[in-house]
């Protein structure tokens, strides 16, 4: 890697020079005393650009744990670093991804410290997995819907007779549960059969002029039987008119609705689901907030990747298809825990729809 020329703690020219580049610029000396820091470091590292003091060291700035511990490290081992990757966690739970290198000082002795470039990949990043989970579907579709296919025929089956046989038992009947446990079981197979064929069929889009309202109030509906059985109140919050957007009303409302769902099964009986609908900028937001444990799942996991999931009879394909869904529209769905609990899940449809 090439090394950056010495830079003059005090000069004018270098601090604009820096201020003018998109990636963040921090300049420690041999020391670990920060000489440098432009805007984009402020920015990139979510925290005020006054309080990257120079001649501060190292240890004593407001820096993210884990951004700290790489430059520490680098200007310990005294020597240059090719581009790595530091995932930061932010308060709330969700995650930056940051690009970030380190080149030496040049100067009279062996050793005057180091550059650190850097700049803020989670947005290239999440495009760059959204890519990869389209790959995904793409290829394991076609396995997938015939697989399924061959299931729901015998399961069909087996559900038929023990609705056949329920009617003819008569109620104080002690293998009448049985039976009732054999649909309940059928049911729950049908549904699961359900996502593993909208995740694998291939879908176009029919956009209409809709209302947000609509689509909420069309997602409330289809999650009801689910809330009504655990006694959890889905609430529409009380908002003003907004534009219309060019959707498909049905694939959006079952996207919010496989959301609800997780929320549904997340929180205790009795639990409480609001979703906020607003404008923001071009964009129509829905936030799906739920007062349940929030999301907690490791590092490296991606809770929106096909068959990703923590419950013992969840098919980790609701939030993928609603993944799919959103960026088919041109969107984004991202998640956070919200620091007076619960999970908060945000899905932004653009009103001017991009396909």
């Amino acid at each position: 890697m090439n090394k950056l020329p010495e830079v003059d703690s005090g000069g004018k020219a270098e601090q604009s020079t820096i201020d003018s580049l998109l990636s963040g610029v921090m300049v420690f000396d041999s020391n670990q005393r920060l000489l440098l820091a432009n805007e984009a470091a402020a920015e990139n590292l979510d925290v005020p650009l006054e309080a990257l003091a120079r001649g501060e060291r190292v240890s004593g700035l407001p820096l993210p744990a884990e951004f700290r511990a790489f430059v520490e490290n680098a200007l310990n081992a005294r020597r240059p670093l090719e581009r790595q990757e530091v995932v930061v966690r932010q308060p709330d739970g969700s995650r930056k991804e940051i690009g970030l290198s380190g080149s030496l000082l040049r100067g009279p002795a062996d050793f005057n410290g180091m550059v650190f470039l850097f700049v803020d990949m989670t947005e290239r990043r999440a495009l760059e997995r959204a890519a990869e989970l389209n790959r995904q579907l793409a290829q394991i579709g076609g396995l997938t819907a015939g697989v399924v296919h061959e299931l729901r025929n015998p399961l069909n089956v087996i559900s038929g007779l023990a609705e056949l046989v329920q009617r003819k038992m008569d109620e104080s009947d002690p293998r009448r549960k049985n039976v009732l446990a054999i649909l309940d079981e059928s049911h729950r197979m049908e549904r699961s059969i359900s996502q593993f064929l909208g995740f694998a069929r291939p879908f176009e889009l029919e956009p209409i002029l809709c209302g947000p309202h609509a689509i909420v109030q069309r997602a409330i509906a289809l999650s009801g039987g689910r809330a009504e059985k655990k006694k959890v109140t889905v609430e529409l919050r009380p908002g003003p008119v907004l534009p219309e957007v060019r959707a498909d009303l049905n694939m959006l409302a079952q996207a919010l609705n496989n959301i609800i769902a997780n929320a549904v099964d997340a929180v205790d009986e009795g639990g409480k689901i609001e979703i906020d609908v607003r404008e923001d900028d071009e964009d129509i937001v829905f936030d799906i907030i739920d007062n349940g444990p929030g999301v907690h799942v490791g590092e490296k996991d991606d809770i929106f990747s096909p068959f990703f999931t923590r419950k013992e009879s969840g098919t980790g394909l609701g939030l993928a298809v609603c993944h799919r869904i959103v960026t088919a529209h041109g969107g984004t769905v991202s998640y956070r825990n919200r620091e007076e609990g619960g999970a908060q899940f945000t899905v932004r449809i653009p009103v001017r729809m991009r396909l």
